[in-house]
C-alpha cells in the first residue's frame, strides 16, 4: 500500500496472462484485486490503467479481460455505484506485448491526463524490472512513479505447492533481466 501522505492519481496495472476460458488468470487476478484495494483506500479518484494486448490464440486483449474483471469485482463489492465510478476511470492501453511495450504505450495515456504520481502494480517477482523498465523510460518527465507490488503471489505459489510455476516465473523474470541488461551493457541501448 502506498504511504498515506501519498496521493496517487494514476495506478498502472501491468497485464498477465489469460487462462483457457479468456479470463485473468492467477496473477492477473492478485494484481486487480491489490490496485483496486489500493484505487478505493485512495478515495476512488485516481485512473486505473490496465496495460496488456492480444494473447496468442484469442482475440481477447489482456487488458479488456482485466477490465471485465474489475467492473465485476466493483459491482460485487460496492454495487452499482462502485461499478460505475470505476468505468469512469478505466483506461485500457491493449497494444503491449511486454514490460517495455507498457511503458511505451503508457506516457503517451499518462502524458494526455496530466498525471504526476503513479502507482505501479505487479507481482513481487516481476515489479523491479517493472519499476526499472518505467523509470528509465520516463525519466524526462516529470512523473513519480511509485512500486506497489502484490502482497503474498510468491508465497501463494509456494503454499500451494505450485513449485514448478514458481521456478518457471523465477526462470522467466531471470531471463528477462538479463536480455534487458544485455541489451543496454552489450549494444549500448537505451529504453527510449
Amino acid at each position: 500500500m502506498p504511504p498515506s501522505s501519498v496521493s496517487l492519481d494514476g495506478l498502472i496495472v501491468l497485464g498477465a496472462r489469460l487462462n483457457a476460458q479468456g479470463q485473468p488468470g492467477r496473477v492477473g487476478r492478485l494484481r486487480l484485486e491489490h490496485a483496486l484495494r489500493v484505487w478505493q483506500d485512495q478515495g476512488g479518484r485516481a485512473y486505473l490503467i490496465i496495460t496488456g494486448g492480444p494473447t496468442h490464440g484469442t482475440a481477447a486483449t489482456e487488458a479488456r479481460a482485466m477490465a471485465d474483471f474489475a467492473l465485476s469485482w466493483a459491482e460485487a463489492v460496492g454495487g452499482q455505484e462502485l461499478r460505475d465510478q470505476l468505468a469512469g476511470r478505466l483506461i485500457l492501453e491493449e497494444h503491449s506485448h511486454n514490460t517495455l511495450a507498457s511503458a511505451r504505450h503508457t506516457l503517451p495515456l499518462i502524458q494526455a491526463l496530466k498525471l504526476t504520481n503513479v502507482g505501479l502494480v505487479s507481482d513481487g517477482l516481476h515489479i523491479r524490472r517493472v519499476h526499472y523498465v518505467f523509470r528509465r523510460h520516463f525519466r524526462r518527465h516529470p512523473i513519480n512513479l511509485l512500486p506497489l507490488p502484490v502482497p503474498g503471489v510468491m508465497k501463494a505459489y509456494w503454499r500451494n505447492r505450485r513449485y514448478l510455476w514458481l521456478t518457471k516465473m523465477t526462470l522467466r523474470e531471470g531471463g528477462a533481466w538479463l536480455k534487458l541488461l544485455s541489451r543496454r551493457v552489450i549494444f549500448g541501448r537505451h529504453l527510449e
